[in-house]
């Protein structure tokens, strides 16, 4: 029997699974986790800002106010990417809220409001503003087809329509990373 005896000592030597991390290592993951995810908004933001500032100096340049079809299809790619920099703003006030240095349940219940807050933004007004964006874009290829070549026409097609479905499977893959730092910063409790 002092095998069995052996192998019951052994067992209650074992540090159960259920052993929990200490509150400072939470807090610790938490804050570079915001890090993280403020560092995504920032260069959301930028590359947002860009790509509109791009657009509007193309709008000018192109004269695209003096052709109807051709002025509300680029308004319509700039104003989407306006509201998601708003968006994005919003978010980044709301992220500011988040503040490491209350209690644990506030810091929960405060982090859920904001997982809720992303969550709305990249299922429901992420692929609406990406697909107005797409229209926008659509609206500009009659005239890009009476404007140019037809192989030049053919470029702006694919690589329009190429570029625009791997930054689609790009901006999945980035939400569901943000969506798991923030699951994370959700589940803490």
């Amino acid at each position: 029997m002092k095998t069995f005896e052996d192998l019951q000592t052994i067992w209650n030597q074992q540090t159960g699974p259920d052993s929990k991390p200490a509150v400072a290592d939470i807090v610790k993951k938490a804050e570079e986790y915001t890090k993280k995810i403020k560092r995504n908004h920032f260069w959301t933001r930028v590359i947002l800002s860009v790509t509109s500032v791009i657009l509007i100096f193309y709008y000018v340049w192109a004269g695209a106010y003096k052709q109807t079809l051709f002025s509300l299809g680029l308004s319509i790619m700039i104003t989407m990417l306006i509201f998601r920099i708003v968006l994005e703003w919003v978010s980044m006030e709301k992220l500011k809220n988040l503040k490491s240095d209350v209690s644990l349940i506030e810091y929960s219940k405060l982090a859920q409001q904001f997982y809720q807050w992303r969550k709305k933004i990249h299922y429901v007004f992420t692929p609406v503003v990406y697909l107005i964006y797409i229209a926008g874009f659509t609206l500009l290829l009659p005239v890009f087809k009476e404007s140019f070549s037809n192989g030049f026409y053919l470029y702006i097609l694919v690589s329009g329509f190429g570029f625009l479905l791997l930054f689609g499977l790009l901006l999945i893959k980035m939400i569901k990373k943000e969506i798991g730092l923030l699951s994370f910063l959700k589940n803490i409790s």
